[in-house]
């Protein structure tokens, strides 16, 4: 029960606490500020984004022709495989 009490009295800690709400001067100065936080422009934004497409499609292009090239000497393996180089 004691420990239950204590839960309680915990939960029950901020009942009777009252809003504190700032003078007209200084929540003036805080919106300014916030105001003057300039947020990312979006050119900014699209540079990122047409970076990451550019990216992602190079390297689908380079993987589609590593994939071509692997088939290509797949295949010449294939034709020199009839080779036999044992000394003995």
């Amino acid at each position: 029960m004691n420990e239950d009490q204590f839960i309680e009295k915990i939960l029950n800690s901020t009942n009777g606490i009252q809003q504190v709400t700032p003078s007209d001067a200084v929540f003036s100065k805080i919106q300014s500020r916030i105001q003057a936080e300039k947020p990312v422009d979006n050119y900014i934004t699209w540079l990122v984004a047409a970076s990451i497409v550019l990216l992602v499609s190079l390297n689908a292009g380079i993987l589609s022709t590593s994939s071509a090239a692997s088939n290509t000497s797949e295949e010449l393996s294939g034709l020199v495989s009839t080779a036999n180089n044992q000394l003995y």
